[in-house]
């Protein structure tokens, strides 16, 4: 290069100086941080007038925040989840309770993490994800780029899968979601990230830290509740953590804090008493987590923005369908998913702008296991819940029959809500109408008084369903990935039984007549011999016969009293099918074949 050549290369370059400073100066997307604490309500903070609980992080986040007076989630965890992970109310993407293969989101439905990535977002998970736990649901495989699955329900000494590894941490998991979200918030602080963290606190079995619980016990507070009001304490700890590193690394006023909580708080019948309730829900809302009054669905919600959001309440209708569509219009990104959402962006009321959009109906479902009992928890279910819903049977499901809600903005309509306590103005006809603005704690049934508006909404509610059962998802079960390696089918999962053949939450049981069978929907991705196994429980010695057919092909194999047998090697074809357990001979035994069968497992051979 000569003198003249170098100078004026010298110049340009130079001049380009400002021009590519200016560049790395223009603001990118946000970047979003999305928390979801577990079994919190709404009056587990100081801000809502709580005068026992410390939460000054939280405390701080909502002063300085947008934040919602009527914001709803669902009645328990993984319904929340779907709704949020998906804009979609829960019932359409395949998820209808917590436990029993009905907490698995639909493989096509389209999450907010894969839309953000496909918009240019880097994407990472830790912490609760119940959302599917077998291969193709994993949150490594729904758009997430990294994901830490933690172990249910462990508080201390955390454990997990990171992208599939199992790991294992000295350290309470609150502290270890925090850390990966810190690690991963700081390789990508010059890009735009999506970090979602749900939390596993305040979720039984109660445990925090002893001198955080003696804080408390020392107000004279019980050892439980203590303890839950610890496990959320730390929570707080953790996000005032967050804020102080986005302000170390400058990249406050670029990021989008959301939080709130899955569902309202657990009616903890074997830890808390009525006094411990009392103190706890300070602002008297009715009922708990696993029904739709509104002390179990009612949640939270803090959108901080430094620099962008002005602090502010609002009081228009909003629900969880409403963040994925919210983030992605934040982001200035196109939803790519073909189905309709049930939620809508709240931008508007974001910048100050309340009076902008209509208004809305929010609608909710309980399953009939959710609502507090006095009977203790019980794996095999206190109603059957965990058996499937076969097509015959959704199509006969009747809204008069279920457990609902739909709410305008001012008035909301509960059917069969069901309580602990009788509610004889709502016993007639199943119906409490309640103006929420005037009567948040729903003491006052209107459903007499304002007839036009109950046949309104009842009607609004009927039409609502009707569109829930014609979704192809709604009710379902699992369809579970078959591939190379090993594969993992839930025996307590199945499309459809025989009549005897029960699912408890993680097995399945019963199994005592010849011909008794379960049927599973497989999507098989490599076709070949596959060497099937089953793992089970059986303490009554016998010598039963059963098969595994997924048409034309089958193995029969015997099953003794161990946890496992190998029952042979089956072929399947590429595609999508079903694959079918069958007893054929019980044995001697008069009892169930399977006291617990487990899994189903398919390895594919070489």
């Amino acid at each position: 290069m000569n003198r003249r050549t170098f100078c004026r290369f010298l110049g340009t370059s130079l001049f380009a100086l400002p021009l590519l400073n200016q560049c790395h100066r223009m603001p990118q997307k946000p970047n979003f941080i999305l928390m979801v604490a577990d079994d919190m309500g709404w009056d587990d903070l100081a801000l809502h007038g709580n005068p026992v609980i410390e939460t000054p992080n939280l405390d701080k986040l909502g002063q300085e925040s947008v934040r919602f007076e009527r914001f709803y989630v669902n009645p328990v965890c993984a319904p929340t989840r779907a709704s949020l992970l998906t804009g979609r109310h829960f019932l359409r993407t395949g998820v209808s309770h917590v436990h029993g293969g009905k907490d698995f989101l639909a493989l096509d439905e389209v999450t907010i993490a894969d839309a953000l990535k496909k918009g240019g977002y880097h994407t990472g998970m830790w912490g609760k994800w119940h959302s599917g736990k077998t291969e193709g649901y994993f949150p490594w495989q729904r758009g997430f780029d990294t994901a830490f699955m933690a172990d249910l329900y462990k508080h201390e000494n955390s454990s997990g899968e990171l992208n599939g590894e199992r790991v294992e941490h000295q350290k309470w998991t609150t502290a270890v979601l925090m850390d990966y979200a810190l690690d991963f918030i700081e390789t990508h602080q010059n890009e735009p990230f999506f970090a979602y963290l749900p939390f596993l606190s305040c979720h039984a079995p109660l445990k925090a830290e002893d001198s955080q619980t003696q804080k408390y016990i020392q107000k004279g507070i019980s050892q439980p509740l203590a303890t839950i009001y610890a496990m959320i304490g730390r929570i707080d700890w953790e996000v005032g953590r967050l804020l102080g590193r986005l302000q170390e690394l400058d990249i406050a006023k670029n990021t989008v804090i959301i939080f709130l909580s899955d569902n309202g708080p657990a009616v903890l019948n074997a830890d808390l008493t009525d006094q411990d309730r009392e103190t706890r829900y300070v602002n008297e809302l009715r009922g708990h987590k696993g029904n739709i009054w509104e002390n179990g669905v009612r949640s939270p919600l803090f959108v901080h923005w430094p620099g962008h959001l002005k602090p502010a309440v609002v009081t228009r209708l909003t629900d969880v369908c409403d963040l994925y569509p919210t983030l992605l219009d934040l982001a200035a990104i196109e939803n790519p998913h073909s189905r309709p959402m049930d939620g809508r962006s709240f931008k508007p009321y974001l910048f100050g702008k309340t009076d902008e959009l209509p208004p809305k109906l929010s609608f909710n479902w309980a399953n009939p296991a959710w609502p507090p009992t006095e009977k203790p928890w019980n794996p095999q279910g206190i109603k059957d819940e965990y058996r499937p819903v076969t097509p015959g049977q959704k199509k006969a499901m009747d809204y008069r029959d279920q457990i609902l809600s739909v709410q305008n903005e001012t008035y909301k309509l509960l059917l069969n809500p069901g309580t602990i306590d009788p509610m004889p103005e709502c016993a007639e006809q199943g119906l409490c109408l309640y103006n929420m603005e005037k009567d948040p704690t729903q003491q006052h049934c209107m459903a007499r008084d304002h007839p036009r508006m109950v046949k309104s909404l009842q009607a609004s509610l009927a039409d609502w369903w009707q569109s829930v059962l014609e979704e192809k998802h709604s009710f379902s079960m699992p369809v579970f990935c078959v591939g190379a390696g090993k594969n993992t089918v839930l025996a307590y999962a199945p499309y459809d039984t025989s009549p005897d053949v029960k699912s408890a939450f993680n097995y399945s049981y019963h199994w005592t007549h010849p011909g008794d069978f379960a049927v599973y929907r497989i999507r098989v991705r490599e076709s070949g011999k596959y060497r099937a196994s089953l793992h089970y429980v059986s303490l009554a010695p016998q010598n039963a016969l059963v098969k595994l057919s997924s048409e034309p092909n089958s193995v029969v194999g015997h099953i003794t009293h161990s946890s496992r047998a190998y029952l042979g090697e089956l072929h399947l074809n590429k595609g999508d099918q079903l694959l079918t357990l069958k007893l054929l001979d019980a044995g001697q035994s008069q009892l169930s074949v399977f006291d617990k069968l487990y899994t189903i497992e398919l390895q594919k051979g070489e």
